[in-house]
């Protein structure tokens, strides 16, 4: 779905890696951190003028305030990302991302959830990867090229953008694909057997699907690969674990 993150906020620079660092809960629209060393936390409320509130750690963060309700799609995308998003570069991104998909590589990922609060009245959310292309490697604003999302599990009436068209399978998962457009091409890939976590995900294999499908060029760039959740309504409890992502073991 449509992110818009970095854009008005902040980024603060993080302890390394091992370090067991503590980090201030994150209640900006756009705030951001630094965590892990090498991935930016962010809250990214983009859906809703309620409050919501992440607060974060090395590799994940819990989604301590949400607030939003929206029917009509998500109210948010707080996440983490690896790569440059509206011009700012994660740290250790060098030779990573922004990487040319005509010689992408390995790009596997390790991603864990656990939530949300089942004491909330309603909660309605999806949890997915959100991965993004552009035809230059040093876009300072917006991606114009496509953007790709991996649904591992969604609640009963969120969907992704456009409709389902067949099914495919990735690395030994089936997933049903789906077409859309807002101002640019959308395709998700959902998963027909819902998972909260994710293993040495192959995302080279969906690229190369899309790519294949016409809807990725191969002279773009993958620019970020970001994971998280997008609540529509509700979503307090949701946590990520653990998040990583690396290009040829980087």
């Amino acid at each position: 779905m449509l992110t818009l993150v970095v854009a008005g906020g902040s980024i603060f620079v993080g302890n390394a890696v091992g370090s067991a660092a503590s980090y201030a809960q994150i209640c900006g629209q756009f705030g951001s951190q630094v965590v892990g060393g090498k991935y930016v936390a962010q809250n990214n409320r983009w859906g809703t003028s309620k409050n919501q509130c992440i607060t974060p750690f090395d590799t994940g963060f819990t989604l301590d305030v949400a607030d939003g309700t929206n029917n009509a799609g998500p109210s948010s995308y707080p996440s983490l990302y690896r790569g440059c998003v509206y011009g700012y570069c994660t740290p250790g991104s060098t030779n990573v991302f922004p990487a040319p998909v005509r010689t992408l590589g390995a790009v596997r990922s390790n991603f864990a959830t656990t939530g949300p609060d089942k004491s909330q009245p309603v909660n309605q959310y999806n949890t997915a990867y959100d991965i993004w292309f552009d035809p230059t490697a040093t876009n300072a604003g917006r991606n114009t090229g496509a953007e790709m999302m991996i649904w591992l599990n969604r609640t009963s009436w969120v969907q992704p953008i456009g409709k389902p068209y067949y099914d495919v399978n990735i690395g030994g998962v089936i997933y049903t694909v789906w077409y859309g457009k807002i101002d640019l091409p959308v395709i998700s890939y959902v998963r027909k057997t819902p998972t909260t976590t994710v293993s040495n995900l192959p995302i080279d294999l969906f690229v190369r699907d899309a790519t294949n499908r016409g809807v990725i060029r191969s002279t773009w760039y993958m620019t970020s690969v970001q994971a998280g959740f997008e609540p529509w309504t509700g979503g307090k409890g949701l946590k990520v674990t653990n998040f990583s992502v690396t290009r040829n073991g980087l």
